[in-house]
């Protein structure tokens, strides 16, 4: 993820919470599938420039999100989990598979996790990896909002709930546009989710 755009993310923390990067920044001989180019110089630069306030909360870790196990999240972490999680790391199947499993076990009831890249036709994988994460993996999430190339989810619990605040949102902040074509609901592994096109 760029820096300017995990600004963006950061700027959502609280002042006791901690946010954390996990990428492979300069290690770039490990990305296998090219789906970026980090630079953690670079990342340093833009929290200095859009963020400098939250630079004290911000940990940047330099791995393969493949081995990362949660504890080594969690550990850093100064809540019992987290209430935003992004998923725009490593774009092979594996590696999907494997970050969402990190984000169902960190993230809090109620939180919101994105995945990057969702039904993107450069990105087939990402989809694949989300698709087969919810075949055989998945115990608590369920999607809710799809925009743009990003699929939204939360935990099942407070799925209900989080999807009538989202519709609530959108049809304060976008008046008629969301009886549009463009907007419509649909189903995701069973679960009704709200489709932007």
């Amino acid at each position: 993820m760029s820096g300017r755009n995990w600004g963006q993310f950061t700027a959502a923390a609280r002042p006791n919470e901690k946010c954390i990067a996990i990428d492979l920044f300069d290690d770039q001989e490990k990305n296998l599938d090219h789906s970026g180019k980090g630079s953690l110089s670079i990342f340093t630069k833009h929290i200095d420039d859009y963020v400098p306030h939250l630079k004290s909360q911000i940990t940047a870790i330099s791995a393969d999100s493949l081995s990362i196990i949660p504890t080594t999240i969690r550990d850093r972490l100064s809540s019992s989990g987290a209430r935003l999680f992004s998923v725009d790391g490593g774009h092979t199947v594996k590696h999907v598979m494997n970050d969402m499993a990190l984000a169902q076990e960190l993230i809090v009831p109620g939180g919101v996790i994105l995945l990057d890249d969702f039904l993107g036709p450069h990105w087939p994988s990402v989809s694949e990896g989300l698709f087969e994460f919810l075949r055989i993996a998945n115990r608590r999430l369920a999607p809710f909002l799809t925009f743009q190339n990003k699929l939204f989810l939360t935990t099942y619990s407070e799925h209900p709930q989080i999807i009538a605040q989202t519709r609530k949102l959108l049809d304060r902040d976008l008046g008629t546009e969301i009886y549009t074509s463009k907007w419509r609901y649909a189903e995701i592994g069973e679960h009704k989710v709200l489709c932007f096109a």
